[in-house]
């Protein structure tokens, strides 16, 4: 029961649980080891984790490995390096071995934090202890490159890594697509289908909120008539991904003519971005009227101005 909740986010819920069935259910370190993955892996809260784990003392339960993993993961995902070496150090001192996912968040912090020699250094570690990195390692260490900006650096990782007969994963593509510009892109996506790995419609939602971010409406409609190639279908959620990106960079009528394509194929429209599009034809118009008028105006006025002025000058030569 506690994984279940755990598992769709009801977090605060496992843990009431757990105390309140403590007199049936002695509390143990495997139940607080649910609740901690729960903060530190699927919300991401350190907050609450730190809280879990004084819990734990208060408690007297002391953490193993998996508590150990979890903690140092979740310092880990925020950048905090001290603390997730602090960790490491502790763990390594009470006798408890890391495991592959402790030594890759360590990496990936690492990585992130500027300290790119040092992660290198720890994969090393890593083999010397007979502990082999795999993808998800590798990946820790190419994602943040490419956060960063680092492509020679990722490129020079993920050549490592496949000279370790380790295939580069989705997410191995994924980072780089969040780093390379828009011609690099259908490389990485030609890629991607070599290696039998997509693309998806999740990797064009990734492209597309790239291209938008970036004010690039153009080749957000270039990678739209690219998924035909890659036999992807557009589906209601990258429908409205490019509807509301064209929207926001002020492409009006291209959104609107994708929004009622997507309504010819039966698909549902959304009220709040249906508002969003006669909001900005209203406005539209509105502006248009006012580019009219001001024309109008400069040609010497309206009509009936121009009339006006004329009996005016006529009235005044007699």
């Amino acid at each position: 029961l506690l994984y279940a909740l755990c598992r769709h986010g009801h977090i605060e819920k496992a843990e009431e649980f757990m105390l309140a069935s403590k007199k049936l259910f002695p509390v143990d370190v495997e139940g607080f080891n649910i609740i901690l993955n729960g903060w530190c892996n699927i919300w991401t809260d350190v907050t609450e984790a730190k809280r879990v784990w004084r819990e734990m003392g208060n408690y007297c339960i002391t953490p193993n490995k998996d508590s150990y993993s979890h903690m140092i993961s979740c310092f880990s995902k925020v950048g905090n390096l001290f603390d997730s070496l602090r960790l490491y150090d502790e763990m390594k001192k009470r006798g408890l071995a890391p495991g592959i996912e402790v030594y890759s968040s360590v990496v990936y912090v690492l990585t992130r934090e500027n300290c790119f020699e040092e992660a290198m250094k720890l994969m090393e570690k890593m083999k010397e202890e007979g502990l082999k990195p795999d993808s998800v390692t590798y990946n820790s260490m190419i994602r943040p490159l490419c956060e960063a900006g680092k492509l020679e650096e990722a490129r020079n990782v993920l050549e490592t890594m496949i000279s370790e007969n380790l295939n580069p994963t989705v997410d191995t593509f994924h980072a780089f697509l969040e780093a390379v510009n828009f011609d690099q892109s259908l490389e990485v996506l030609g890629q991607m289908k070599i290696s039998c790995l997509g693309p998806k419609e999740d990797t064009f939602l990734l492209i597309l909120g790239k291209l938008f971010k970036e004010k690039q409406p153009e080749n957000a409609l270039k990678i739209w008539d690219e998924m035909g190639r890659f036999e992807i279908a557009a589906n209601p959620a990258l429908y409205l991904a490019i509807v509301q990106g064209l929207l926001t960079c002020g492409w009006l009528e291209k959104a609107r003519e994708i929004y009622s394509e997507m309504k010819s194929k039966g698909f549902s429209g959304n009220p709040k971005l249906q508002k969003l599009l006669e909001e900005q034809k209203v406005n539209g118009n509105r502006k248009s009227k006012r580019r009219d008028l001001q024309k109008v105006g400069s040609r010497g006025g309206y009509k009936g101005q121009r009339s006006m002025y004329k009996r005016e000058s006529d009235t005044g030569k007699t």
